[in-house]
């Protein structure tokens, strides 16, 4: 008996050793800088109607393959990579290819473009003429407030030609956004001219907006809100109305931006809605034709492309 209790302490302290050993976790990667490197997502924001003519199967940097798809295919207001990843590439110009099939001797997109150290999207909004690229990163807020987050953080960028000629305008654009409970408008960016992103602004959210301006909140009514005893810190999200105003060169307010998507003069009023999450950061790319042809989201017209920092 003394035997098995002996065996039976030995294996006790074994276990108790073992549990006590300490266990790291590693993961199969590579530690990217991103002071010495370009980390860049390729995005597609053409003003055209869908076809099949240019979907890209095969995107290619200095000839060589980064993606290449055999049934999915890299249409209108697709990026890629995608699942906030990133290619790696070093600073400096580069050769974008794509192709329509991995067989295609020649591209129908072939142009340079050049980065810098440091995350950026190339984005790709004329066929004839080389990508723009805009910086992709976003430093961390700070943002003090007496209970839950109150905003989101917004980037506005320009890419609306004025014809379906890719006329590019002699005007800047300046976005604006309707609080969500004084009902007042107020800037969402500064003005910003064709190709080019605004800074970084503070969008408010009232989250408990249906209650007190009719605007649709995801929250619970505003009066339990203010009745609860410490405020507790939730998320929440709120429908945000927008609208763009044309600024001259000169700073002088041209009014609000107008379109059509019927040809002729832009008469129609700009105005668009967004549902805006506390803490996120979302870029706004103002993309297509002032004066279109033709109407629908896949083509021409006048629309907002939503996409977050990569």
């Amino acid at each position: 008996m003394k035997f098995f209790k002996y065996i039976i302490i030995a294996l006790a302290s074994m276990v108790a050793l073992v549990s006590c050993e300490k266990h790291g976790l590693g993961y199969d990667c590579e530690q990217v800088s991103d002071t010495e490197n370009a980390l860049i997502v390729i995005r597609r924001l053409i003003p055209e109607a869908t076809s099949t003519a240019t979907r890209a199967y095969v995107v290619k940097i200095d000839d060589q393959a980064l993606w290449q798809g055999t049934v999915a295919y890299l249409g209108q207001r697709d990026y890629v990579p995608n699942q906030s990843r990133h290619y790696i590439i070093k600073p400096g110009v580069h050769n974008l290819k794509r192709n329509l099939t991995a067989d295609s001797a020649e591209p129908y997109y072939d142009q340079n473009f050049e980065v810098k150290a440091g995350m950026q999207q190339v984005i790709i909004t004329n066929l004839n003429a080389a990508p723009i690229v805009i910086d992709n990163t976003a430093e961390y807020p700070t943002d003090v407030t007496e209970h839950t987050g109150e905003a989101f953080f917004l980037r506005f960028v320009n890419l609306m030609y004025q014809d379906e000629n890719y006329t590019i305008p002699d005007y800047k654009l300046q976005y604006w956004y309707q609080d969500p409970t004084d009902l007042e408008w107020y800037p969402a960016s500064d003005p910003v001219g064709f190709g080019e992103a605004s800074s970084w602004y503070r969008i408010h959210i009232d989250q408990f907006a249906e209650e007190r301006s009719g605007q649709s909140g995801s929250g619970s009514s505003r009066t339990w809100a203010d009745n609860r005893v410490q405020h507790s810190v939730t998320a929440g999200s709120c429908t945000i109305y927008y609208r763009i105003k044309v600024i001259g060169n000169d700073g002088s307010d041209m009014g609000w931006f107008t379109y059509t998507r019927t040809g002729g003069e832009p008469t129609t009023d700009y105005k668009d809605y967004w549902t805006g999450y506390i803490g996120r950061h979302e870029f706004h790319f103002f993309r297509g034709c002032r004066i279109a042809t033709t109407s629908g989201t896949s083509n021409t017209a006048a629309w907002i492309t939503q996409g977050p920092v990569y």
